[in-house]
């Protein structure tokens, strides 16, 4: 199967991923009763903001739409870098405020890692450094589809993915914990990792007087 084909079966995949999730999402959250009954304010928020990195990712990746409309490439991207930035920083909030304590921690954490993702984007491409913000952006979406995978290793019936763990408190907050670690080590492997291990230097031996 050839790269173009690969990618837009990728692509695919991923979109209609964060489709059904999201829409899972927004019904448990804001549908089911019960569920919004504080920091209702926090949620919305960070749905809304968090909405510009999941709609406009496969797009700001788009090739095509690089090289042949840069203007519209440019201008997505900054809805997409002040989405993920705000998306972050309301996932912080929640974080510090959120009830379940083994969850905490990893929230923060996470957070802070894609609110870096997205300022190291920013920073780079304004000092024109094209390849290094092509990397920190590809981090930060990682970032931005945690709630996809997390649901994802969710469905899987967690006594049977946590066989080793007996308190379901625990199984818990591990899942928390893989939710973004898994996504983050899978994208630095591929983008980061690997590719610098394929890489051969010619050293010429130098004689020493």
């Amino acid at each position: 199967m050839k790269k173009p084909i690969l990618a837009r079966v990728f692509w695919s995949v991923i979109i209609l991923l964060s489709a059904f999730y999201l829409f899972r999402g927004i019904r448990f959250r804001f549908l089911t009763e019960g569920n919004l009954e504080t920091k209702v304010f926090w949620y919305v928020f960070h749905f809304l903001t968090a909405l510009a990195p999941l709609i406009l990712g496969p797009f700001q990746f788009s090739k095509s739409l690089r090289i042949k409309n840069v203007k519209i490439h440019r201008f997505l991207g900054k809805i997409y870098l002040l989405g993920s930035l705000l998306g972050g920083i309301s996932a912080f909030v929640l974080g510090v405020r959120l009830d379940l304590e083994g969850s905490i921690v990893s929230l923060i954490l996470l957070s802070l890692t894609w609110i870096f993702m997205v300022a190291a984007a920013w920073i780079t491409i304004r000092n024109g450094n094209i390849k290094d913000h092509r990397l920190f952006a590809i981090r930060s979406y990682g970032m931005a589809l945690v709630f996809v995978f997390l649901r994802l290793i969710g469905d899987i019936p967690q006594e049977k993915l946590f066989f080793f763990i007996e308190s379901p408190e625990m199984r818990d907050s591990t899942l928390e914990w893989i939710s973004w670690i898994i996504p983050l080590l899978v994208i630095e492997f591929a983008i980061s990792w690997i590719p610098a291990i394929k890489v051969k230097r010619k050293f010429k031996s130098r004689v020493i007087d």
